[in-house]
């Protein structure tokens, strides 16, 4: 998040080029008393206030601490040279007690919220979100609130204001109201607007910049931009259908061989504890998970429901007892 870069491009910039359009009468000759540190510059003509906090020091081109507000509000904060800083303060001046006390009334840089407020999307006061950044979203946590635009301050330090829904997201599953704004995670289902008509299809990518990858007819993928997405309107589908053998032929392991079965040597550290026709997995290459035990033609099959047999575990029963897995042999050791 290049906060000094952003700033003195547009923030200091904009100011200074709005000093400059401004009447000769209104500039010429403008006298800039030395530059204070720490309190708030008013400047009338730009519909703006500044603050400086510090300076590398009193060269022209020193890079100085800079935050700006606009409508009471902080407007963005970085860095900017002692020259472009006086040549704003050209057409400012030092904030007086009556307009402190009056920024302070209308919630202004000197007085805080009294109360949490919530913005464009539901976001508030201390909410934790993701902020966009130059190296992608970044987590950040709101500090002030401003209709969809959020002051929030970022993991690395900064602190910017930031839209929503082009630069702020939630933190966890996204709401109607985020789709309805263009926002969609991986996987989302929704329909996408193909040759006039809407199709059910699958959010598998994003470039950022409201460009989706998407599932279109023809088993293809294709980017489409957010205009051309809405939610999916059809429902969920529902939990894959267990208790049907995978393939033919084959039962249920039911009781059969009921017990904590574990390697016996070679390739790591693998068991399988079997429990009335199902089959808990741990160790191995993956996280513990419970499949459901098939048997037939002097083997043994771990069949996870909705998925394709050809990707089931098969299990050669020894005739020692033990169980040859594509992992190595397992043994029985308990109950």
């Amino acid at each position: 998040m290049n906060r000094s870069r952003s700033f003195r491009d547009s923030e200091v910039s904009r100011l200074i080029a709005a000093v400059l359009s401004l009447s000769a009468a209104a500039t010429l000759g403008a006298q800039v008393p030395g530059l204070q540190m720490n309190v708030t510059y008013v400047c009338p003509a730009l519909q703006a206030a500044l603050k400086v906090y510090s300076c590398a020091g009193p060269a022209a081109a020193d890079w100085c601490d800079v935050e700006t507000f606009t409508a009471g509000q902080p407007a963005s904060r970085g860095k900017s040279t002692r020259q472009q800083v006086m040549t704003v303060l050209t057409v400012c001046h030092v904030q007086t007690a009556a307009e402190a006390k009056s920024a302070a009334g209308s919630g202004g840089p000197a007085a805080a919220p009294a109360n949490p407020q919530t913005g464009a999307g539901g976001f508030k006061v201390g909410d934790n979100v993701q902020v966009l950044t130059a190296g992608g979203f970044m987590d950040a946590k709101i500090l002030q609130v401003r209709g969809n635009s959020y002051y929030v301050h970022a993991a690395n330090g900064g602190e910017v204001w930031k839209s929503y829904p082009a630069e702020l997201r939630r933190v966890g599953k996204l709401t109607m109201e985020d789709h309805a704004n263009g926002q969609y995670d991986l996987n989302d289902r929704v329909q996408v607007l193909v040759d006039g008509r809407w199709v059910e299809s699958e959010i598998h990518g994003s470039d950022g910049n409201g460009q989706f990858e998407v599932d279109v007819p023809g088993g293809r993928r294709a980017w489409v931009p957010v205009q051309s997405i809405r939610p999916s309107t059809a429902p969920p589908p529902g939990p894959p259908k267990g208790g049907v053998p995978p393939r033919p032929g084959l039962t249920s392991c039911g009781s059969k061989y009921d017990g904590r079965y574990a390697t016996t040597g070679g390739f790591g550290s693998f068991q399988v504890t079997f429990r009335s026709g199902k089959a808990t997995v741990s160790g191995g290459l993956g996280d513990e998970e419970t499949l459901e035990c098939w048997m037939g033609g002097g083997k043994i099959y771990l069949h996870k429901p909705g998925d394709d047999p050809k990707v089931d575990m098969p299990i050669d029963v020894n005739d020692d007892g033990t169980l040859q897995t594509p992992l190595g042999e397992i043994k029985r050791k308990g109950n």
